[in-house]
């Protein structure tokens, strides 16, 4: 779609931080996305691959100008292949999250996004969790001097990631609790942790000091909400009554037009 600047504020008054996905707006540039989302209302935008923009600059002038978040951006790690589950992938890990200090600053986000890698025949799963928990201590301190935050994502490996090795919300917030550190949290998302486990507002509930950042989209089929089973408004009103104020970042697959979504988002974040 052009940028208009026209379209209705879906996003006013919303009381969550729906960030929406800069993907919709593939016929822009991203300083016009940015335009975009604020004409819709919205406070936010997240793309994990932003980390290699060439206009990140640019795109954090546009966001400051017009009061608009970023999201998380990827740093480092894999889903089937190597990550810091492997002490032997550690030197790496430091050197790709300083890289992400860097992207994260020039773009404006405070958040990094790192993936474990898949898990490992060669040891215990216990041994690649102390191993996660081993690099997560080596990368804190310039985390916490730039005042960055990275959380590692837990995903589904029922459905979409199979041999992933984080998966469960108690596994991510043990780690996160054996770090200790106030920069090195876990991403919740709702799709992966209503596969993986349910029971998703007692866990955002149960974990919300462990947690650093959310994804969503409905289940089955990871598209928007009200094509599932799961009560969208509910969880934004249990997300915001932690006391968490980062973004709630889309993450799925729209089957309908972007300003269709951008509605029902709206609708979903009202209460």
């Amino acid at each position: 779609m052009p940028l208009d600047l026209n379209v209705t504020k879906y996003g006013a008054g919303i009381k969550a931080k729906i960030a929406l996905m800069c993907g919709w707006f593939s016929d822009m540039s991203h300083v016009e996305m940015v335009e975009q989302v604020a004409a819709y209302g919205f406070p936010a935008f997240e793309d994990l691959g932003a980390c290699n923009w060439t206009d990140k600059e640019a795109v954090r002038a546009k966001c400051q100008e017009l009061g608009i978040e970023v999201g998380a951006i990827s740093s480092s790690g894999t889903i089937n292949g190597d990550g810091p589950v492997n002490p032997a992938f550690h030197d790496q890990f430091e050197t790709e999250i300083r890289q992400s200090i860097v992207n994260a600053k020039a773009l404006g986000t405070k958040t990094v996004l790192a993936l474990t890698g898949a898990q490992r025949s060669d040891m215990s799963l216990q041994q690649q969790m102390d191993n996660l928990a081993v690099a997560g201590r080596r990368v804190a301190p310039m985390l916490e001097d730039a005042g960055i935050t990275m959380v590692f994502e837990a995903l589904n490996v029922k459905v979409n990631h199979a041999g992933y090795a984080l998966v469960y919300s108690d596994q991510a917030a043990a780690l996160v609790r054996a770090i200790d550190s106030p920069a090195v949290k876990f991403l919740f998302d709702v799709y992966h942790q209503q596969i993986s486990e349910g029971d998703v507002i007692r866990n955002i509930q149960t974990y919300a000091k462990e947690i650093g950042h959310y994804h969503f989209g409905d289940n089955p089929g990871r598209h928007e909400p009200g094509t599932g089973e799961l009560n969208y408004t509910n969880i934004f009103k249990a997300i915001v009554e932690t006391g968490y104020t980062g973004c709630i970042s889309s993450e799925f697959g729209k089957t309908c037009s972007t300003d269709e979504v951008c509605r029902v988002l709206g609708a979903c974040a009202r209460w």
